[in-house]
């Protein structure tokens, strides 16, 4: 039995890789039918797939950012009360319980004795932002143009930088250092960065045109590429600093007038220049969290221990707001039963 199995899939193997099903094969209904279906799992189709993915999902990051401006525009339709300018709000949900019950009591049910499966809540202004902004997904899928990409890059790269947190400088400071191994090796000691940079033409990079001025903003097919991790990664640590300015948590805003954002930016500016002068000399790929990790991490050093705040800057956590959150969802659940 084992070896029949065997040789049944190597032969839908070697079909799937060919253009041609064998009349032998049509015999088999069984091998017929999977091997039709392997024959669409080959690279490009996959490929594509995980394009259409990449450019819902930037889609929606785009639209999320944008919502305010949509919802600005939507409260003055002159339509009176009616959608979209009445945003109304919308659930769809999975839910599912943690032990028996009766038909028909599980909506009702304590959140001790269920879970979410699947939770998903949008309104009116949500639905218009997303499908206005799948024009734009949709116009890179037809077109892969540089203009494109970026707005979905930009925009996945602000979702991340709003939605992904550090919980210390530290933390951050040890996600930066492993990175930065992380990227030298892949681009120095390989070439599979690149590969994959240019292999997959999705909206996970940010593309901008060297051949300008020749061949136009159109026309443009000569690319200069920063990954979207070489944005994300920094800019959570930056945005650490920049709480860390504002003093956010216990403590209270600080008096002492801090300034580790302004100069963060400036560090990061100034590694992504050094990275865009050394790839231009060398003419080759360059590792950007070569030169982006010590100018970002350094220099707001460097200024804080001139300033006499180096020890604060390192020992800088927020973990107390993360207990404070799971202090508030406790005092929910305990009032949730005193209720009941």
């Amino acid at each position: 039995m084992p070896s029949k199995l065997m040789i049944r899939l190597e032969k839908i193997f070697s079909l799937a890789n060919s253009t041609e099903l064998s009349p032998i094969v049509h015999n088999d209904t069984a091998t017929f039918t999977l091997s039709k279906a392997f024959a669409y799992c080959n690279k490009t189709n996959i490929m594509y797939l995980l394009l259409l993915l990449i450019c819902f999902e930037g889609c929606v990051a785009l639209a999320t950012l944008l919502k305010p401006i949509f919802s600005f525009v939507l409260r003055r339709l002159p339509i009176g009360e009616r959608q979209p300018r009445v945003n109304y709000p919308y659930l769809w949900s999975l839910k599912k319980g943690k032990k028996e019950m009766d038909e028909g009591t599980i909506e009702d049910a304590s959140n001790d004795d269920t879970e979410y499966l699947i939770k998903v809540e949008w309104d009116t202004h949500d639905f218009v932002a997303v499908l206005v902004c799948l024009s734009v997904g949709v116009s890179h899928l037809m077109r892969r143009h540089w203009i494109s990409n970026d707005i979905l890059g930009v925009a996945f790269s602000i979702y991340g930088i709003e939605f992904l947190h550090l919980a210390s400088f530290k933390a951050g400071t040890m996600l930066l250092a492993g990175l930065f191994i992380y990227d030298v090796f892949w681009v120095f000691a390989t070439d599979v960065m690149t590969t994959v940079a240019k292999g997959i033409d999705a909206p996970i990079l940010l593309q901008f045109p060297q051949d300008v001025y020749r061949a136009g903003w159109l026309e443009s097919n000569k690319y200069a590429m920063l990954g979207l991790g070489d944005i994300v990664i920094p800019g959570i640590f930056i945005a650490l600093l920049r709480r860390f300015d504002y003093r956010i948590g216990g403590k209270g805003t600080s008096t002492v007038g801090r300034y580790y954002f302004v100069i963060t930016v400036a560090a990061y500016a100034l590694g992504l220049s050094v990275t865009m002068i050394i790839m231009h000399l060398f003419k080759a790929a360059q590792p950007a969290l070569l030169y982006l990790v010590p100018a970002c991490v350094l220099i707001p050093l460097s200024v804080a221990k001139i300033r006499g705040e180096a020890a604060e800057m390192w020992n800088y956590c927020e973990e107390h707001l993360i207990e404070k959150k799971d202090e508030d969802k406790l005092k929910e659940k305990e009032k949730e039963k005193k209720n009941k």
